[in-house]
């Protein structure tokens, strides 16, 4: 095997375990330290962030791909640079409406949505970010048109260094010097999070930084193509780009604000579950202790679904969303040229890579949620025994979501932008009212808002496959593509299972969950192979696609 396969094969598994799990590195410290109510704080502030950054970021880069990938296949090299150029002036444009548009919202969102005024310093923190991250994404979306992930993994290890360690870092020193600073600990959190967020905002900075002078420095292979382009030729390309990715924009929105009725469900929801419940709360010890914390109940709930459970989640969901990233670029290009048996190929690889990836991981987490959460919150105990039930849930569906996201990068392949906002404004309704019908049952909570994200993403599923098989004339063919990936992650999970149970009592837990994971993992790759070979050759097959692409 050359050593080029090698490199870029492990700049692949890098891209894909740092890229959307990043965030979610950064939680498991912070979890420590500000423990839920804390998380409260850090987690709304990032509810308005993520909405605005999703519109900003999701369709400029997504078109500059999809654009990209069409010209370099037709040699048309002169509309590259153009595009590039273009989309550059949009996402600064954007990015720089974006934090204003935050800034402007961020007193009567925490004081009147959010019902959480000591927000407001991360809140005010995080606007900046939303410039440097727009910036990135179209250098991103760029390199990854010409099937070069390298620019991308760069990136994200120099956000991931300095958000772990500044953001981290920083949370940690104003949280332990908060009777010095503040009085006490508890009135330090709200300071303490706005810290953690500004290492995300700096990190940001540092990410934007690297690729533009990396664009500035190296020499570009589309130089002698460029073609100086009018002012009003500018606008009119700049026009298009952005009619073309306001669908993108609108639906990635659409997406995140699920998080914003997350916030604004599971706290009021537990709150007035807690009243007019009362008794049955204070009958539950649990409940009874947590109805205690400061903050509320509401906000505690909330720090843990959002800030603890979504955190650990999200490292086995954000493995998944490599496959369609990378599928993306091949499967736009043969349904544009009509070719039929590569589109059915490539549609193939997607919904298998996905399964393949995503099934494991998430039955993975589900078995072990429990000890999961006690190794990564060894010193808020409550927080992680809340917390292990829903996890265990949430994981247990994660395929259905994995799988949606597959779905809706088939429509955006066929150039139908539309469909996802649709499917997602569904799911989001169904979401708000699973939420609301289910948290305020006091014996499940927070594992109401768990069990509703599960429901909400399978119907949603059946609703897009049917919509892409009537609309789109293609066959999307959930059973025979993942179900020997789920029968098999079923097997390593019981395998699992019972290894960890066999082992953590001599060996300990960390101990435990490590050697059951790799036993595991092993019975699921046999399984895997025994059941389809197809199947196991899947994300070799994605790996040496992008190992061979340079």
């Amino acid at each position: 095997m050359s050593k080029g396969f090698m490199r870029n094969t492990a700049v692949m598994i890098a891209a894909m375990f740092i890229s959307k799990g990043l965030g979610a590195v950064l939680k498991i410290p912070l979890g420590n330290i500000l423990g839920g109510v804390g998380m409260g704080y850090f987690t709304t502030a990032y509810s308005i962030f993520t909405p605005v950054l999703s519109f900003v970021c999701a369709g400029i880069p997504t078109i500059l791909t999809r654009s990209v990938a069409s010209y370099a296949a037709n040699k048309e090299y002169s509309k590259i640079r153009s595009a590039r150029r273009c989309s550059l002036i949009l996402a600064a444009a954007a990015g720089i409406l974006g934090a204003a548009l935050i800034y402007i919202a961020a007193l009567p969102f925490v004081g009147f949505i959010a019902n959480s005024p000591e927000s407001l310093p991360g809140v005010l923190v995080i606007a900046p970010a939303v410039l440097f991250c727009s910036v990135t994404a179209v250098y991103r979306g760029y390199y990854e048109g010409l099937n070069d992930m390298l620019p991308t993994a760069l990136s994200q290890v120099i956000e991931a260094i300095v958000k772990a360690g500044l953001g981290v870092g920083l949370s940690y020193f104003v949280y332990s010097n908060g009777e010095r600073l503040f009085g006490s600990q508890s009135a330090s959190l709200p300071f303490a999070a706005a810290a953690a967020i500004l290492g995300v905002t700096v990190s940001e900075m540092c990410g934007t930084l690297f690729i533009f002078l990396r664009a500035r420095r190296k020499s570009d292979s589309f130089a002698e193509y460029d073609e100086k382009l009018t002012g009003k030729e500018i606008f009119a390309l700049c026009k298009e780009i952005f009619f073309k990715a306001l669908p993108i924009s609108l639906g990635a929105a659409a997406s995140n604000l699920l998080s914003l009725a997350d916030m604004l469900t599971i706290s009021n929801c537990v709150d007035l579950s807690a009243s007019l419940f009362a008794p049955r709360w204070e009958a539950d010890p649990f409940l009874s202790r947590i109805s205690a914390a400061e903050g509320g109940a509401g906000n505690f709930m909330y720090g843990c679904y959002a800030g603890i459970i979504m955190s650990v989640y999200m490292l086995a969901a954000a493995a998944s969303a490599v496959v369609g990233r990378c599928v993306m670029p091949r499967l736009a290009f043969a349904a544009e040229t009509h070719q039929f048996a590569d589109t059915e190929r490539e549609l193939r690889l997607l919904i298998k890579g996905t399964a393949v990836i995503s099934a494991p991981l998430t039955v993975f987490m589900a078995v072990l949620s429990q000890p999961i959460l006690r190794i990564l919150y060894p010193f808020r105990e409550t927080e992680a025994a809340l917390s292990a039930l829903p996890l265990t849930i949430l994981s247990a569906g994660g395929i259905a979501a994995a799988l949606l996201g597959a779905v809706c990068t088939v429509f955006y392949a066929y150039g139908d932008f539309s469909y996802p906002i649709k499917i997602t404004l569904i799911g989001g309704a169904l979401k708000l009212l699973f939420n609301i019908a289910f948290i305020i049952v006091p014996e499940l909570n927070i594992t109401g808002a768990a069990i509703s994200a599960v429901l909400s993403n399978l119907i949603c599923l059946l609703l897009a496959g049917r919509e892409a098989e009537k609309k789109l004339g293609v066959r999307v063919r959930y059973a025979s593509y993942s179900l020997p990936a789920i029968f098999a992650a079923l097997g390593g999970g019981t395998g699992v299972y019972l290894f960890f149970r066999g082992l953590s009592e001599n060996m300990g837990t960390l101990a435990g969950v490590l050697i059951s994971i790799v036993l595991g993992s092993i019975m699921y790759i046999l399984i895997l192979y025994i059941a389809d070979s197809r199947d196991s050759r899947a994300v070799i097959d994605i790996l040496r696609r992008k190992a061979e692409c340079r």
